[in-house]
């Protein structure tokens, strides 16, 4: 593209969530049986469903591989993964090994102490010295490192934090219990649009990659954001996967402007403190630990066919009721696949009951919150 394209491009309409979901399959650029169906984890409470280019990964995971190196890692060295992965019998074993990818796969729900042990005997055996995975379960180990005294034989060297964000109390953990790491997080998002890594020296600075992505910054007014440390929308046109575009996608996302791409910076937007439109919300397991909601929703399309909206309402620690809306023809059957699903990921430690309702409740803006918690956070310990 020309900078002139790039120019014209700002004359097209924004493309939001619901064009894509209204839209459905009308917008492929190629036939769906082509590409691989995918789809949001539905943290607002209702998943978006997609289309991907088949062979995307390889060109991803080298902007990803990129990242990863800046901390001596190397295509093929072993890590742990502490993310929602879907484990055979989490209760009896939490963690596993695969092997083709050299990833000591370990249950991100119920961190007890004994679990967390588990997992770090496991690290010292394999001699890993890269955690990836989610920065609230990374922060729960790192705490319990810290608050142990362990010291691992091997240093950890790295650590990629994934789809959260990453708060700066979840960084002090991870100093604190690692000092020899460098933490290495990057912007991304499930529809394969923008990729952005944080500058080195430049705590919570992201530079956008334009090849990856075409980069915007929107205000409020529509305009593209100018003024340095103004906010705006994260908006993006992605390149890697073109089988279903997303052209001046609105990621629901915000950033504060540090500066515009030009033929100096090598055309990479900078922006600082890149926000969610909707910040983690965790439901309490019955020993107290914090359960991050957003990494406990399967990500594949078929578990979300039954189910229109839902949402999780808990009152007692240990006990949750996942909230339903059927799709049009669906019923407890197919709510009850959902809900299973939810159980096998997360185990005994939670209990999900299920409630098919006609529709979710709201706050006095109408607003329905993904978790409609009524527990005294407050006098619950985190762990």
């Amino acid at each position: 593209m020309t900078q002139a394209d790039f120019d014209t491009l700002q004359a097209l309409p924004l493309l939001t969530k619901e064009d894509v979901r209204s839209a459905g399959e009308t917008v492929l650029a190629k036939p769906a049986a082509t590409l691989d169906r995918a789809s949001t984890s539905g943290s607002s409470g209702q998943p978006l469903l997609f289309w991907l280019d088949k062979d995307r990964s390889p060109r991803e995971f080298a902007f990803v591989n990129d990242v990863w190196a800046r901390t001596g890692y190397r295509e093929g060295t072993a890590r742990c993964v502490l993310r929602g992965l879907l484990l055979a019998d989490v209760d009896r074993h939490p963690y596993e090994w695969e092997a083709s990818l050299k990833e000591l796969r370990c249950s991100p729900f119920a961190m007890t102490a004994s679990r967390m042990n588990l997992y770090l005997d496991q690290i010292e055996a394999r001699g890993i010295a890269y955690l990836h995975g989610y920065p609230s379960a990374i922060e729960v180990l790192c705490r319990h490192i810290w608050q142990t005294g362990r010291q691992l034989k091997r240093p950890i060297k790295g650590v990629f934090p994934i789809s959260e964000p990453l708060f700066q109390h979840q960084r002090d953990a991870i100093r604190a219990a690692l000092p020899e790491a460098t933490i290495a997080p990057f912007y991304g998002l499930s529809e394969r649009v923008l990729f952005a890594s944080e500058i080195a020296g430049a705590e919570d600075v992201y530079a956008f990659e334009p090849l990856y992505g075409h980069a915007e910054l929107i205000g409020r007014d529509g305009q593209p954001v100018t003024r340095e440390g103004q906010r705006g929308r994260i908006v993006g046109t992605g390149f890697i996967s073109t089988g279903m575009p997303f052209i001046r996608y609105e990621t629901g996302d915000t950033a504060e402007l540090v500066r515009l791409p030009d033929e100096h910076n090598a055309w990479r937007l900078k922006v600082r403190a890149i926000t969610p439109r909707r910040q983690p919300e965790f439901l309490v397991g019955a020993e107290g630990n914090h359960i991050v909601t957003p990494t406990i929703v399967p990500v594949h399309p078929d578990k979300f066919f039954g189910v229109s909206e839902f949402q999780f309402y808990q009152d007692a620690p240990g006990r949750c009721v996942v909230k339903v809306v059927p799709r049009t023809g669906c019923g407890e059957p197919e709510a009850r696949l959902f809900v299973d699903e939810l159980q096998g990921r997360v185990g005994a430690g939670l209990r999900f009951d299920l409630a098919l309702v006609s529709e979710l409740a709201g706050n006095a803006r109408g607003k329905r919150p993904f978790i409609d918690q009524r527990l005294n956070l407050a006098g619950v310990n985190a762990t």
